[in-house]
């Protein structure tokens, strides 16, 4: 894992790097949509970490935000909630371990910030991490939802008991796209911003 860098992707920054696979922010209004949330959200405590190698550049990215807010369909107060984890652009940065080193980013910044723990959503396919590299650094699945979904949590405290579920509404902003087409796939009502 020699050559690489975890950075802080900040409202001040992010437009410097992309974001998903999006780097012109002139030609890409997905970017300029996920900037302006970006930004919007900074404040509250989304946080956003681009794994950056010397030779191939950006080849990866974890975004986590407090569970009150999450832009996913479950109640998640109290825990950090993954949004989003992807490594390697380019095959030989898969399976190298950087995907486990930005998930011990996101437990440090947890801990720090007091939480309960981190959980994520999980599927097989595309646009969503599987829980495999989740269940290696500890986490477990609490809940399900069709047709793959799975809820997972890392707790802090073994004994503490876990309140954390699937919703069965939720809001989801019309400039995500991905938790659009995710709450379709899990037959919950989008809300759409006023």
């Amino acid at each position: 894992m020699d050559g690489f860098k975890i950075i802080d992707l900040t409202p001040e920054n992010i437009a410097n790097y992309g974001v998903c696979g999006y780097k012109d922010v002139n030609k890409h209004i997905e970017l300029r949509n996920k900037i302006e949330w970006h930004k919007e959200y900074f404040p509250k405590g989304l946080r956003i970490k681009a794994l950056i190698s010397e030779k191939g550049g950006y080849q990866g990215m974890l975004e986590y935000i407090p569970g009150t807010y999450a832009h996913r369909p479950v109640d998640a107060d109290g825990y950090m909630f993954i949004h989003c984890l992807f490594v390697g652009f380019k095959k030989e940065y898969k399976n190298k371990g950087f995907a486990s080193a930005l998930i011990d980013v996101c437990i440090e910044d947890a801990k720090k910030s007091k939480m309960l723990g981190v959980a994520v959503v999980t599927r097989k396919g595309s646009f969503m991490a599987d829980n495999a590299i989740f269940l290696k650094k500890g986490f477990h699945v609490v809940d399900h939802a069709k047709p793959d979904f799975n809820l997972l949590v890392l707790k802090f405290e073994e004994n503490r008991k876990i309140l954390i579920l699937f919703k069965s509404q939720t809001r989801i902003w019309k400039n995500i796209a991905m938790d659009s087409q995710f709450c379709v796939l899990l037959n919950v009502p989008i809300l759409r911003k006023m």
